[in-house]
Formats: C-alpha cells, structure tokens, sequence
C-alpha cells in the first residue's frame, strides 16, 4: 500500500522560490499509519556525488531522506536518480517530485513502485497543522574525546563514540519529573505500550506557571495556547521537549534496576598515544509525530545523539584537512529556526572560529546554496540561532516580542497587507525605569528597530540606551555637548546616524511635505516591506512613530499603516497594547495633516 503524502506549505513556498535548472534531494517524516510529510529539499547544483547524509545529519532526527526534486528540464537529475533510491530507507516507495521553475503551478508528485513512477496526490500542511501535529525534544549531554589531532584518528574515534552511545547504556529523563526511559521504554506506571508523545507532554508540568496576583494576568494565560505551557522558543511555534542524558551505574543483574545518575561524561579512549583531549558539549533534536508510540522515543533520542556527533566530526575532520594545524578546536551545537522552513536546522561550529573568519563564511555560503537561500541575507550565523532556555525570575527582562500578531484587521476592502519581515522588540516610554515620557519616542523607535537587526543576525551589538544614543550624537559632532544628558528629542536624521554609527546600516530618508500625502508613498512603502522589511521609523513635528506594516489597496488608493506606538506609558501587557491601539491599524486621520514627516527606512546590509 502506498504511503499517504502531504507536502508541507513552508517546502511548496520554498520550491516555488527555485528558479534554476537543478535536482535536489527531499527529506521527510514517515508517520502514523503510513503517511509520509515532506518538510525539506536541498539543492544539488552540480554532477557527481550527492552530498544529502552531510545535509541529513542538520535535520532533526526523524527528518530523513526520501526522494528526489527536479527543477525545469534538468539534467543532472536522472545520474542522481538511482543512488537516491538505493539510500531511501524510512519507505519503500521513494517520491519524485517535478517542478517548473518558479512556480507551482504543474507540479507533479510520483511514488517508485516497482521500478516505475506512479503518479500521487497530495495534501497540503499548514503551519498551523504541523504545530498542532508535532513536536521536537531537545537532549544535551557532555563527552570526552580525547585523540590524535590527525582526520583519520578523529573518525575513527568518532565512530567508536557512537557505537558507546548507541549500546543501551542510556536513560532519558525528562526534566523537572520523575519520567525515565531507557531501552525498553518509559520507566514509569502511567505510561504502556499504547501511550503516545502526547501522553509524555501532558505528564511534564507547566513551565510557565500562572501568577496568583492578577486575575488579568490569568485570563490573559487561559486565553493563550495550550502549548506554552511547555518549552517554545522564542520565534517558533512548535513546543520543544527538553531532555536530560543519563547512563546506568551497571548494566549487570545485582545494579540493573537501581536508579539511573546522571551520565557527565563517557572518556573513549584509542590505542595510540593519546595527544589531544576535547570536550564535546552536545545539543541533539528530534522532530516526531504527538501519536508517535512513546516506545520509539529512545531510539529516536539515540539517533539524534548520532547525528549531532556526525556534525561535529565533520567540523573537525574539515579543519584538520584544510589548515593542516594538527591543532584540535573545540566544536558546539547552534540550532537555527529559519522561518522560510518551518523546521529546525543545526550546524557544528568550531570555538575559536569566528563568524568573519574566511573558513566559517565559506561554510555558511555553502550552506546557503545548498538550501537555494540568497547569499545577502544571515540565517546561519551564530547571532540566527534558536534561543531556548525559558525566561525565569533572575533572565534579564526583555521587551514584548512581535506585538503585532493577532491584531485585528485594518478593514481595507482588498486591500493586500506588506509587514516587517522577521522578529522584533516593542520600546516605548517608561521601559527600564528611564523617564523619556514626552521626548523619548524617537528614542524608542530606534531601539526598536536596533532590535530588529540583533533578533535577525545582523548585529551582536546591544540595544543603545538614550545616554549612548546621546553621546554617539555629539561625538560626531552633530549634537553640543550639553545635549548629552538632557531630554532633548531627536528625528529622523539623526536615526541614520546612529543606525550607521552603531550597526553600520545605511538608510533611505523619505520627506513628505503633509500627513494628507503619506497616502502617496503607500506602494513605496510596500515595496519596501518586501525587499528590505525592516522597520520604518517616522517623524513629525516632536511625535515619532514606527511603521511596521502596510494594507494598500492599489485600484482604490486606500491604505492603512501598521503603527508601534513608542508613546505607550503602561505595563507590557500584550492584550491592552492590542486592544487599545498602541499596536494597530491608522487611517489617514492620524496623521496630522498640517506637520510634514520624515521617514527613515532602513536597508538591509549584504551579510551572510
């Protein structure tokens, strides 16, 4: 029987992105009682061996290959044909999926059976269905590896590693609950043969406890999804299962059944001299089904492991052969949630390799091409990664993020909605105990848009406070030195300034000699949003405003702006922000139509 196929939305907008003569390889989940998903593809570009175990071992465990993708008349597709097929292993059936380019409009998916191609259909998987249907565990775990500094000595130590991990000797426990599984399954009275993922999640407590002090704040919780109660990170949908690595004192019959302590590290060592000891400090994902059987749990937890070993012996094995240093740096785990996926993507970078250095950019470049991503903008720097550790009392405080989503709509009879493209945080007055309440809102406006280009990769830098904005100013001598200090408040011009001086982002200044005219910029503004999508701050008079979106209605000539009000004086509370207006749909009728505005707006820098 034919597997049942579904296509994820995030993969179809990706292929109908691709727009070169090329074959790539798909990778998927098999599921359930036979169904196959695909989330992912690779490009290859170029004739010769495929190079998808090395783009596998980036997925989460679970992510596998399954098949083909060819673009246009291609090629190099038929020579890559036969080895995809003899390496598919999670079905019988690989799947071949054909695409013009730049469109999906006659895309055609077919199953191998019995040699043959046999046409299928497919459906469609919304965001929202894979949030809903998955999930992903999240393991970390130390080890030794101590090794000649040589490629040869570190695969082959590398192998010895995982056959240690991969030998029973495990158990999982998942944090903060007396939940332990090892080899034979979960190690505890509620769970039996027929319990399911889900059932696990249900069994972790709320990691996000409701406050006893506000019975706004309950709503407030009751009124979001269910999901958050477990770990979701920061940018991502998904809820992510943490898990804690242990290993068994003995596995012999008197110590067996005794309680399992935590596994700090496993040393392997080789025959030969030892000459290098390293620290392998691993953070592994699996991506599974909520009606997966909780028994496959351990062998899925054991190939994530693997994986992220294989990573980091790539990294390694890569340096060692292209500097020739004999020197062995220390690799690391960095998870990356590129929102154009829909799934995570992990990479092993080596410690004292920074992201500027000649070797990490030809890495990354690599790796861009390989996913078809352009080469202008970071995904994969170490400033892109995901961030999952949960907020707690001591976490620094962080403004709101992405306060837009969810607001109601702007009413425009068809109009079409251009939005800021990527995270965001939400400054206003009052933040941080700094009273700018009546000049600050340039101010804000600036660390909102500072933020966006931290939260994107663009910058490690931190958010500059008023006192840096003020003292940057007239240390370019734009400003006097009694500005430093003072309330004094700032346009748009001097955003510029301080968007080149502290990140070195260029901007466009847009002059609009009324309010009544903003309505003629509204296509400038759209086109903006779709090519550089960063913020837009916006002056007038001594108010400043953000603009973080637009609904424009093109045969009409109506628009609505999506405004981020910096004068916002209250609690960060997400739902009063929404409700009334700090966060929302402006008309026409909230610019004032006798003040002229400035707007900066601004432009992506060409980064990788």
């Amino acid at each position: 029987m034919l597997p049942k196929l579904k296509i994820s939305a995030f993969l179809l907008k990706r292929l109908e992105r691709t727009k070169q003569q090329c074959s790539g390889c798909l990778y998927g989940v098999f599921y359930g009682d036979g169904t196959l998903l695909l989330l992912s593809f690779n490009l290859e570009s170029s004739l010769g061996q495929l190079n998808y175990e090395q783009i596998q071992h980036r997925f989460p465990a679970e992510l596998d290959l399954c098949g083909l993708v060819k673009f246009g008349d291609c090629t190099d597709g038929e020579a890559h044909l036969n080895e995809v097929i003899k390496s598919v292993d999670i079905t019988d059936n690989p799947i071949l999926l054909q695409c013009q380019l730049g469109t999906l409009v006659g895309l055609r998916a077919s199953f191998f059976v019995h040699g043959k191609l046999e046409e299928a259909q497919y459906e469609v998987m919304e965001a929202e269905q894979l949030y809903n249907d998955f999930c992903f565990t999240r393991l970390q775990c130390g080890y030794f590896l101590q090794t000649a500094a040589t490629p040869e000595a570190v695969a082959r130590e590398m192998h010895v590693l995982r056959k240690r991990v991969a030998d029973g000797s495990l158990v999982f426990n998942v944090p903060q609950t007396k939940i332990f599984i090892n080899s034979s399954g979960p190690l505890d009275a509620r769970f039996t043969s027929e319990s399911q993922i889900q059932d696990l999640i249900d069994a972790i407590p709320a990691l996000d406890k409701e406050r006893d002090n506000s019975g706004g704040d309950k709503k407030k919780k009751a009124s979001q999804k269910e999901s958050v109660k477990h770990l979701a990170p920061s940018g991502c949908d998904y809820e992510v299962i943490p898990i804690d690595v242990m290993r068994c004192r003995s596995r012999d019959a008197v110590t067996r059944d005794s309680p399992p302590h935590p596994a700090l590290s496993i040393a392997v060592i080789s025959d030969e001299q030892v000459k290098v000891e390293v620290t392998l400090e691993i953070e592994a994902m699996a991506i599974l089904c909520r009606k997966t059987k909780l028994l496959r749990l351990y062998d899925v937890l054991i190939e994530s492991i693997c994986r992220a070993l294989r990573l980091f012996e790539l990294s390694l094995v890569e340096h060692l052969t292209e500097t020739e240093t004999g020197k062995l740096l220390v690799p690391r785990s960095y998870h990356f949630y590129p929102q154009e996926f829909g799934h995570f993507v992990s990479c092993a970078y080596l410690e004292d390799l920074g992201d500027d250095d000649p070797n990490m950019q030809e890495r990354r470049k690599r790796i861009h091409r390989q996913f078809g991503l352009p080469v202008t903008r970071p995904y994969f720097r170490r400033t892109n990664q995901i961030h999952f550790d949960p907020e707690t009392e001591d976490a620094p405080w962080t403004p709101l993020l992405n306060t837009h989503i969810g607001v109601r709509p702007s009413g425009v009879t068809d109009g079409k909605e251009y939005l800021v493209n990527g995270n965001y945080h939400y400054y206003h007055y009052l933040q941080q105990q700094v009273q700018d309440k009546g000049w600050g809102c340039a101010y804000r406006s600036l660390q909102t848009i500072c933020s966006w280009f931290l939260l994107q990769g663009y910058t490690s830098a931190s958010i500059p406070t008023h006192l840096e904005i003020q003292e940057y100013l007239h240390k370019i001598n734009d400003k006097p030195a009694s500005f430093v200090g003072s309330s004094q408040w700032i346009g748009s011009t001097e955003i510029s300034m301080c968007l080149q001086g502290f990140l070195n982002v260029d901007s466009k200044i847009l002059h609009v000699s009324t309010g009544a005219e903003l309505a003629t910029i509204a296509s400038e503004l759209a086109m903006h949003f779709q090519t550089q999508g960063t913020p837009v701050m916006i002056g007038g008079g001594v108010l400043a405003h953000t603009i973080i979106g637009v609904d424009y209605c093109v045969q009409s000539g109506q628009v609505k702006f999506l405004i981020l009000d910096p004068h916002y004086t209250g609690a960060d509370d997400l739902a009063t922000i929404q409700i009334k207006g700090w966060c929302g749909w402006k008309g026409m009728d909230f610019w004032a139509k006798g003040s002229y505005y400035n707007l900066c707006m601004p432009q992506r820098p060409i980064l990788y």
